[in-house]
């Protein structure tokens, strides 16, 4: 219970609280005061603020009272108890936070993306996460952190291996040496010995069987002389 007074001057203040009178004090300006001694709140409490002002007409034009209750205080429930729930982990060599599916968000708890992994958020003071978060962390705003490290398992990433040029096996059309293509002027065959038109025999053969009767006529006359000389 708090009594805050303003604007008086030579004044006096009396509170009662369940009949008993907890404070009978003169002020001047202003007063203010909480009272919480035997107030708990487990049972209904009456109180009255009576101020007595000295000035104004007669003495009693700025006096003041006034009284109330303080009712039984209402127990409110007991929060409810929700768990975050642990979206299934992701592996490989490339896998990140973005490839985790973030949990559907509901009455009682928000879930948010960020760089450290995936926040919680209760979202009211009806809900309270337990004692016991398992792979989740508390933190110092009430909500709740699941690191990266603990959903998100990298892995070591095999190097690509380079393209190798493709080998060539030789075919049997590859093992035939090439044949060399006539060319557009062909090259000058042998000449043949030319022919006699009348008898068919070659240039070179006459020419050797002229040849042939020149020695025999000189053979001959050598002979004759030599048979006269012996005669």
């Amino acid at each position: 219970m708090n009594v805050d007074l303003k604007y008086y001057q030579n004044a006096k203040v009396t509170v009662v609280i369940d009949g008993q009178t907890v404070e009978d004090t003169e002020f001047n300006g202003g007063f203010q005061k909480r009272y919480e001694e035997n107030l708990g709140l487990d049972k209904a409490h009456e109180w009255t603020v009576t101020v007595d002002a000295y000035d104004g007409r007669d003495g009693t034009q700025y006096d003041w009272s006034e009284s109330g209750s303080i009712p039984v205080c209402q127990t409110p429930p007991p929060a409810e108890v929700v768990t975050p729930v642990v979206p299934e982990a992701v592996s490989g060599c490339a896998a990140s936070l973005d490839d985790i599916v973030l949990p559907e968000s509901t009455e009682a708890i928000t879930y948010t993306k960020t760089e450290a992994g995936i926040v919680a958020t209760l979202n009211s003071e009806e809900f309270v996460f337990p004692e016991e978060l398992g792979a989740y962390l508390p933190q110092e705003d009430g909500s709740a952190l699941l690191p990266t490290e603990a959903i998100v398992f990298e892995e070591e990433c095999e190097p690509t291996p380079e393209p190798s040029e493709p080998s060539v096996e030789p075919s049997e059309e590859a093992s035939v040496p090439p044949v060399d293509e006539p060319s557009a002027s062909p090259s000058p065959a042998a000449e043949e010995p030319e022919e006699l038109a009348a008898t068919g025999a070659t240039v070179g053969g006459a020419i050797a069987f002229a040849a042939l009767l020149a020695i025999g006529g000189v053979a001959l006359v050598w002979a004759r002389k030599r048979m006269q000389h012996n005669a």
